[in-house]
C-alpha cells in the first residue's frame, strides 16, 4: 500500500475513534444521570363536620291580599246622584246610608199607585154591596177584586222603588273603593261602592301541581307565614285547598287566612312560607353537594377522599339531611368538585 493510501485510512480510523469517544461520552453521561419520579401534588381542602338541625320542606309562593268578600255597592234604581257619603277609608255600619239618588219620579210612582188603589178601594166596595143584594154578578166582583189586588201590588213596587233612592250599606265594614260623586248618574250596573272588612283578609296562593300530594288532605298542619317586602309578617290559617288543577298554569289554588292582618291592606304583594314538614334530622351544607347530589369525605386513612352517594332524604334552603351513621365524619366543604374517588388531600381547616 503506498503511503497516501495509508495516511487516509489513518485519518478514517482516527475519526471513528473521536467519533466512538463522542458517543460513549453522551451515553455514560446520560446513563450517570439520576430519573425523577413524578409525584402528583396533593389537593387542599376544607373540611366540615355535620351538625342537628331542624329542617323545614316547604315552597315560598307570592300573591295578594284581598278581602276575603268585596261586596259592591248596588243602586237598585236609576237616577242623579243628590248626595254622595262615601269616601275610600271610611268605615260604615250595615244600613247606614251611603248616596241619594233623586227621588222624585219615584215619588210621583208612589202618587199615582195611592191613586189607582183608592179609586179601585171604593169602585171594589160599591160592587161588594150590590154583589149582597143581587145587583152585581160574580164576575164583576172577581174582576173588580183582581184589579185592586194588582193595583196594590204596583203600589207596593212603588213604595219599595222610592225605598230604594236612598242607598245603604248593605254590610259593615270599610269602603275600599268608592267611583262616584254628587251629580253623576247612578244605575244598577255601576256599584257605587265596594265594602269589605279588613279584618278578614285572605291570599289565594297558587301553588304547583306537583306539591299537591304535599298538601292534600294538610289543611290543619301546613304552618304558612306570609310577609311583606317592609318586613311585617303574619301567620295565616288555611281555609281551602282547591280540588282542580288549572290545566293552563298547572296551579292549584290554596286560599289563607291572615291571623293578624292589621300590617295588612287589600292589594298588597306578598310573599309565603307554605311548610308541611319540620323535623331534626343530622345535615350538611348544601355546598358541600356536588352537583350529582354526592359527597366527599375524608377516608379512614385521613389522607384521601371517599366518595359518598347520599341518599334524598329532606332538605331547605340552607341544608339538607344525610344518614345519622355519618355523625362525626369530617366532609369535604372546599376544594372538593375537581377531586377523584381515592385522590389524596391535605386538610387546611376544620369549621367547627
Amino acid at each position: 500500500m503506498d503511503k497516501g493510501k495509508r495516511n487516509c485510512v489513518i485519518r478514517y480510523i482516527m475519526l471513528f475513534i473521536v467519533f466512538a469517544a463522542v458517543a460513549f461520552g453522551l451515553y455514560a453521561f446520560f446513563s450517570a444521570e439520576k430519573g425523577t419520579a413524578y409525584t402528583p401534588p396533593v389537593t387542599p381542602v376544607e373540611t366540615i363536620q355535620p351538625q342537628w338541625c331542624t329542617i323545614e320542606e316547604g315552597i315560598e309562593l307570592t300573591g295578594y291580599v284581598q278581602p276575603d268578600a268585596a261586596i259592591p255597592v248596588i243602586p237598585f234604581v236609576s237616577g242623579t246622584i243628590q248626595t254622595y257619603d262615601a269616601e275610600a277609608g271610611r268605615m260604615v255600619s250595615e244600613g247606614e246610608t251611603i248616596a241619594m239618588i233623586d227621588a222624585r219620579p219615584y215619588e210621583l210612582q208612589k202618587l199615582q199607585a195611592e191613586a189607582q188603589v183608592k179609586g179601585l178601594e171604593a169602585a171594589f166596595a160599591r160592587v161588594e154591596a150590590l154583589k149582597e143584594k143581587g145587583g152585581a154578578t160574580a164576575q164583576d166582583y172577581d174582576t173588580l177584586s183582581a184589579q185592586l189586588e194588582a193595583a196594590r201590588a204596583q203600589l207596593e213596587a212603588a213604595e219599595l222603588q222610592l225605598s230604594y233612592a236612598t242607598v245603604t250599606a248593605p254590610v259593615s265594614g270599610t269602603i275600599i273603593q268608592a267611583s262616584s260623586a254628587a251629580g253623576s248618574v247612578a244605575s244598577p250596573e255601576m256599584p257605587l261602592a265596594v265594602i269589605a272588612d279588613l279584618s278578614d283578609l285572605v291570599v289565594d296562593l297558587k301553588v304547583g301541581e306537583r306539591y299537591y300530594s304535599s298538601i292534600s288532605g294538610r289543611s290543619d298542619e301546613l304552618k304558612v307565614v306570609i310577609s311583606t317586602p317592609d318586613g311585617a309578617s303574619s301567620e295565616a290559617e288555611v281555609i281551602s285547598i282547591a280540588p282542580l288543577v288549572d290545566p293552563t298554569s298547572k296551579t292549584l289554588t290554596l286560599r289563607v287566612r291572615l291571623t293578624d292582618p292589621e300590617a295588612f291592606i287589600p292589594g298588597m304583594f306578598v310573599r309565603a312560607s307554605v311548610v308541611w314538614s319540620s323535623d331534626e334530622y343530622l345535615t350538611l351544607p348544601l355546598s358541600v353537594r356536588k352537583l350529582d347530589g354526592s359527597a366527599y369525605a375524608i377516608a379512614a386513612d385521613g389522607e384521601s377522599a371517599e366518595y359518598i352517594e347520599m341518599e334524598s332524604i329532606a332538605e331547605d334552603d340552607e341544608r339538607f339531611a344525610i344518614n345519622p351513621s355519618y355523625e362525626g365524619r369530617m366532609f369535604i366543604s372546599k376544594g372538593q368538585n375537581g377531586l377523584l374517588p381515592g385522590e389524596k388531600v391535605r386538610v387546611l381547616e376544620a369549621a367547627r
